[in-house]
């Protein structure tokens, strides 16, 4: 496979033509962005018990947060590579959706993630709530 590395003053400038283009609708494309790079990264995991912290850890070695803890409904990132500390609002949209792709694959659920905290709020860290849809 093969990898780019984007800057993040770049998702920020991208983040940002996109706004002034589809005002907060952009959101909704970084987070399906975000849940197509998540089931990409899910390809190379095997589901076991190891399952969340190691898909935690690769979506630290693939550089979008320095951290992540991925727990039974809860994730907890630090340094999110989408973090803007000029935003006035959460920022974290393609974050949400690889942790969404992490957590469907590894229950086989249709899950919702929110992102409850975020770190370009000034929080300690962005904290996402995942819940489990029942059909």
């Amino acid at each position: 496979m093969k990898f780019v590395k984007i800057s993040h003053k770049e998702l920020k400038q991208t983040a940002k033509f996109y706004e002034s283009v589809m005002a907060t609708a952009y959101e909704g494309l970084f987070y399906r962005e975000g849940k197509a790079i998540g089931k990409v990264i899910t390809e190379v995991l095997e589901s076991d018990d190891a399952f969340l912290q190691k898909a935690g850890k690769l979506v630290k070695a693939r550089g979008w947060a320095d951290s992540l803890a991925l727990e039974d409904q809860k994730a907890i990132a630090k340094d999110s590579v989408e973090v803007d500390k000029e935003s006035d609002t959460k920022t974290c949209h393609r974050l949400r959706g690889i942790i969404c792709s992490i957590y469907e694959k590894d229950t086989g659920n249709i899950v919702e993630v929110r992102e409850v905290k975020c770190q370009s709020l000034d929080d300690e860290h962005c904290e996402f709530e995942v819940d489990f849809k029942k059909f």
